[in-house]
């Protein structure tokens, strides 16, 4: 009885406390209408949310295996892009096959032939790049590179990390305004961020059980 209780238990549904993420508290302050012109955000709880590091393009995701999902984006006039989500699935496996399709993903659409709209010298082609990386139980770091012509070299236009924890997957993704023009500055930004959601998300009922 008390190991069918505990199953119960790990399989049930978790609730995400308001400001548990760590940019939420910045996300839902009060915003003068000068300063919403500048900075702008938004939370979503859509359990049928795609990741926001999404390779291709999914308008929507199956929540079957999920069982609470927040999403906090960024953007200011600058402009600048970046987001912050929490994914917290029915069991360890499903997270993890939630991180293997994502993988997929990125293998099988690698590379785009115009990368509209990004395109800003003419070229456009643009790839994903994946490495694994030290976060939880696993993680990668993701890079979508942008081909630029002028100057002929691969410039990063988005970079972002996925980790699993038990059954939970955190994103966090930023571009180069976010996160500086540096590669290795942005990992390292990336990673720390990633780490402290890491640790923090035990603390939800039998995540990381």
């Amino acid at each position: 009885m008390i190991t069918l209780l505990v199953a119960a238990l790990a399989l049930g549904p978790v609730q995400i406390p308001d400001n548990f993420l760590l940019t939420e508290k910045a996300a839902r302050a009060p915003q003068s209408e000068d300063d919403r012109a500048e900075s702008w955000w938004r939370i979503s709880d859509k359990t049928s949310a795609p990741l926001t590091i999404n390779p291709c393009g999914r308008k929507r995701v199956s929540p079957a295996g999920r069982s609470a999902v927040r999403t906090v984006v960024h953007g200011t006039s600058a402009p600048s892009h970046s987001s912050e989500q929490l994914l917290v699935h029915r069991s360890a496996g499903a997270a993890r096959t939630a991180l293997r399709t994502l993988l997929a993903d990125a293998r099988r659409c690698r590379t785009q032939p115009d990368g509209k709209p990004y395109s800003w010298t003419g070229d456009g082609r643009t790839r994903w790049v994946v490495s694994p990386t030290r976060v939880g139980d696993e993680a990668a770091l993701m890079h979508l590179m942008m081909y630029d012509k002028l100057n002929k070299e691969w410039t990063p236009l988005l970079s972002g990390i996925v980790a699993r924890k038990g059954r939970a997957l955190m994103v966090y993704t930023g571009d180069q305004e976010t996160l500086g023009r540096s590669r290795a500055r942005a990992v390292k930004a990336l990673r720390k961020t990633a780490a402290r959601m890491a640790a923090k998300v035990c603390a939800l009922p039998s995540v990381c059980a």
